[in-house]
C-alpha cells in the first residue's frame, strides 16, 4: 500500500462523509421553516444554499476520488457492486439538479415576500427528490462495501 493509495482512500471517505451529511436535513429544515412562516423563513436561504453547494462539491469529489482509486489500483473491470455504486452516485448527482430547482422556486417566492406553504408542490418535490437522493446514496454505499 502506497502513500498515494492511503491519501486517496482518506480523501474518498472524507468526501463520502461530507456528501452524506451536507444536505441530509435540508428538506426537513425547509418544511419546518415553511410551516412556521415568518420570521423563520427569513434565514432559510442562508442555511440552505451553502449545504447544497457542499453537497455538489462533495459528490463530485467522491466520484473523482473513486475514479482515481480505480486508476491507482489499475482496476480496468470493476466488480458489479462498484459499477452499480458509481452509477447510483452519478444518478444521485443528477437528482441534485432537481432538488436545487425546487429550492430555487421556493427561494424566489420567499424573496418576493410571498408566503410558501409547507405543502407547496415545490416543497413536496424537494422533499421527494431528497428522499430519493438519500436512497441512492445508501444503494451506492452498499454497492461499494458489500462484495457483489
Amino acid at each position: 500500500m502506497t502513500a498515494l493509495h492511503s491519501l486517496l482512500v482518506f480523501l474518498h471517505i472524507l468526501s463520502i462523509s461530507l456528501w452524506m451529511a451536507a444536505a441530509l436535513w435540508v428538506s426537513g429544515d425547509v418544511s419546518r421553516a415553511l410551516a412556521l412562516g415568518r420570521p423563520h423563513v427569513d434565514a432559510l436561504a442562508a442555511r440552505v444554499r451553502p449545504k447544497f453547494g457542499l453537497d455538489a462539491a462533495a459528490g463530485v469529489a467522491t466520484v473523482v476520488t473513486g475514479l482515481l482509486l480505480m486508476w491507482e489500483m489499475s482496476i480496468t473491470r470493476p466488480r458489479l457492486g462498484i459499477t452499480a455504486g458509481f452509477v447510483f452516485a452519478l444518478v444521485r448527482l443528477g437528482l441534485l439538479a432537481g432538488v436545487r430547482r425546487a429550492w430555487r422556486s421556493i427561494a424566489a417566492r420567499l424573496e418576493r415576500g410571498e408566503t410558501v406553504e409547507a405543502r407547496d408542490p415545490a416543497a413536496r418535490r424537494l422533499s421527494m427528490l431528497s428522499g430519493m437522493a438519500h436512497g441512492l446514496w445508501l444503494l451506492a454505499l452498499a454497492g461499494m462495501i458489500f462484495p457483489i
